[in-house]
């Protein structure tokens, strides 16, 4: 039996290679964002906060990430 070492998920339109069982927050992390200073759009559903803290990602996931910015 084969196991997947590695996923493909899309993150804003991007493709991206990454470890299997990698978790969102860390995903998040390493493209620069911090996770509780975005929004995160998972399968065209939108994450809480807590959600995208927990997060695991999975093969094919179709991320929308937006940062939040304060401003009047």
């Amino acid at each position: 039996m084969k196991t997947e070492t590695s996923i493909r998920i899309t993150a804003n339109g991007t493709s991206f290679t990454v470890p299997a069982g990698r978790g969102l927050s860390d995903f998040l992390e390493e493209l620069g964002f911090e996770p509780g200073m975005v929004v995160v759009e998972r399968n065209r559903e939108a994450l809480t906060p807590s959600e995208t803290r927990t997060a695991v990602l999975d093969d094919g996931d179709q991320l929308e990430i937006v940062r939040i910015t304060a401003g009047g």
